[in-house]
């Protein structure tokens, strides 16, 4: 590793987005000293009494960071008042495509990309399904949240969201406090519905204590049933109900994380999700299908926040399980199982000067009905230079290999910035790149539709300008940025007839980005996010799409949300 980082010192300045966890007990100093950017969890022993006081986890921005992050912290979550975690997602302005009600696929949209090119990380470990490419945003608590961070576009710093094309959502669920708390929540939702009175029905339990004097334990559970019945208006006009609807599942959580020495941790975390779904085929079918999720994402990360302090140490394994049986006229089953690890340093001793390096390795095994039996190696090596020039300007240069199977892929991204009183400015450029999923590789040959093992990766180029107001009447980010992407994957017929997936899509995109907040009367906040999206495709095979919208991606997509405290 030390050579690794010697080598990579060597080929660039740039820029990298760091947390550094302090453990400490002086907690005399000045109110008004200037703080780094840091998180800190503060273990306080009184001296005149032996209680312990455990004070919030403080989270600071490096102000001079290339990337763009929306960050939102409980509180923030919780005064939306969302269910679920598409629910959020879609009050602070991110379009979800969602293909039926509670407990059925939804994915996120950003910036008019969406499956395999968002990345979900989760405490360090991107837990998109290597077999479709997605994550199902059902299988997670959003009681169990501590903290989003969203961003948007493909120019990311970190090793564990290498690969993002649209974007970045970042979900870190690790919580500790002191005492012992035991909650409970019953929520029951209804659309008045004569023939299903009560749409939907979710239960969940909760604890999180300080079992022993630096470690801590959470756990929830949650439990939902949902009939998903309603009438519709069919093709004739006539009003039916939609039937054969249902979805029957659960999740459980557990965090176990302990703190020693000078604030190193570890955390030992299990996720599980069982669900039972009755899917119909379409509007005015009687008949259905069973899909049935077991889900078990297990994982282990060790963190040394300040070594010297000079350098951040993060270690992350995980063991991602998915299985899905389908029946209808026939049943399919998959298995999906990978194995992750990834590690990163941070060196941060110089002022003017910072860098991370690391790397993730992930070992997938497939077992599907349709995909036969599969194993791929993939993973990706980067490091991400920052040289200050100045306290204004700032340079960041992200580099990365990526490789999947056979194939490789160099990325790499620069990003300037300048700080100036009221605003900053940015401008960034970026290579995209992203390798087939597996059921695009080994969709089983059947007389329709088959894989194809030969496909080529996505790739294109994007830029973006960003302008940050700050300590003005009212704060704002504003975005111009532009993509072009080729060699997109789409299912289409072959000179054989069957429908099999080829590099044959390519589209152009442009588009604005504005967020901003505005508190009145340190009572009223108001939040507001607005995009607009121009794109076109541009493959001239296809004389019905050429030069026309992607579907399901709309023009404006927007959020309000208004805080009274």
């Amino acid at each position: 590793m030390k050579i690794f980082l010697q080598r990579a010192g060597i080929l660039i300045l740039s820029a990298f987005l760091f947390y550094n966890y302090s453990y400490s007990q002086d907690l005399n100093n000045d109110s008004n000293e200037q703080i780094t950017p840091k998180e800190e969890l503060i273990l306080n022993q009184s001296e005149n009494s032996s209680e312990e006081n455990l004070f919030h986890l403080y989270t600071y921005i490096d102000s001079t960071v290339v990337e763009q992050r929306q960050v939102y912290l409980k509180d923030e979550i919780d005064q939306t008042n969302s269910e679920s975690l598409t629910e959020f997602l879609q009050s602070i302005g991110i379009q979800t495509l969602s293909y039926g009600a509670y407990g059925l696929e939804s994915k996120p949209s950003i910036r008019g990309f969406t499956d395999e090119t968002v990345r979900v990380v989760i405490d360090g470990i991107c837990v998109n399904n290597a077999q479709y490419g997605t994550f199902d945003f059902s299988t997670i608590n959003i009681s169990d949240i501590e903290k989003i961070e969203i961003v948007k576009g493909g120019f990311t710093e970190q090793v564990s969201d290498e690969g993002a094309v649209g974007g970045a959502i970042y979900i870190i669920t690790k919580k500790q406090i002191l005492g012992h708390t035991f909650s409970t929540e019953t929520n029951i939702k209804t659309f008045f519905n004569k023939n299903t009175p009560i749409d939907t029905f979710t239960q969940k339990f909760n604890y999180k204590g300080q079992i022993a004097e630096n470690t801590f334990l959470k756990t929830d559970l949650k439990g939902t049933i949902a009939q998903n019945e309603f009438p519709y208006k069919n093709y004739k006009n006539t009003t039916s109900i939609r039937k054969n609807s249902s979805v029957k599942d659960g999740n459980s959580n557990i965090n176990l994380s302990h703190f020693f020495g000078n604030g190193n941790n570890w955390n030992l975390k299990n996720s599980t999700y069982i669900g039972y779904k009755k899917i119909p085929e379409s509007e005015n079918s009687t008949t259905f299908g069973i899909q049935q999720d077991y889900d078990n994402n297990f994982s282990f990360n060790i963190t040394f926040p300040s070594i010297d302090d000079c350098l951040k140490i993060d270690s992350n394994s995980a063991w991602l399980s998915n299985t899905r049986f389908y029946e209808e006229t026939s049943t399919s089953k998959h298995y999906v199982n990978s194995f992750i690890f990834s590690s990163s340093v941070d060196f941060f001793k110089y002022s003017f000067y910072k860098q991370s390096a690391g790397f993730t390795l992930n070992f997938t095994h497939l077992n599907s009905t349709d995909d036969e039996i599969h194993s791929i190696f993939s993973g990706s090596f980067k490091e991400t230079s920052k040289f200050f020039l100045n306290d204004i300007f700032s340079i960041s240069i992200p580099l990365s290999i990526q490789f999947n199977g056979e194939n490789f892929a160099f990325t790499p991204k620069i990003g300037f910035r300048s700080n100036f009183k009221y605003f900053d400015f940015i401008l960034n450029g970026y290579r995209m790149i992203q390798f087939p999923n597996l059921d695009d590789l080994y969709w089983g040959d059947s007389s329709y539709a088959c894989g194809n093992p030969n496909l080529k990766y996505e790739q294109g180029w994007g830029a973006e300008f960003n302008i940050n107001g700050h300590d003005i009447f009212i704060p704002f980010s504003l975005c111009f940025f532009t993509n072009y992407y080729k060699d997109k994957i789409q299912w289409s017929s072959n000179s054989s007839g069957k429908w099999t997936p080829q590099n044959i899509a390519s589209a152009f995109y442009f588009g604005i980005d504005l967020s901003f907040t505005k508190t009145l009367f340190n009572i009223l906040t108001i939040k507001g996010n607005f995009e607009y999206l121009y794109n076109r495709l541009l493959d001239k095979s296809n004389k019905l799409t050429y030069g026309k919208q992607i579907m399901w991606t709309p023009n404006f997509v927007g959020s309000i949300i208004i805080t009274l405290n």
